[in-house]
């Protein structure tokens, strides 16, 4: 009975770790996604008078002496972490 007991508790105890664990791999995935690339509108670089023109999540900002879509900036990592 004691043993039954005992193997019930371990592996209960390993499901409710394992399942953040899961969780976290799923959820940073789901933050890297691919985002598709549109035919129809510019690429970075290419020159733009509006953010419509541009990519989903570009902008059209000023380079000086012309217009261009840009990408916003890659997201920071926390300080410690290693790439």
């Amino acid at each position: 009975m004691i043993q039954n007991l005992t193997k019930i508790l371990i592996i209960a105890t390993i499901t409710l770790v394992s399942i953040p664990v899961f969780a976290g791999a799923e959820a940073k995935m789901r933050s890297e996604v691919y985002i598709p690339i549109d035919p129809n509108k510019k690429k970075v670089g290419e020159e733009c008078k509006s953010s419509d023109e541009c990519q989903k999540h570009h902008e059209c900002t000023n380079n000086g002496e012309k217009n261009v879509c840009t990408a916003p900036p890659p997201p920071k990592l926390p300080p410690g972490a290693v790439t």
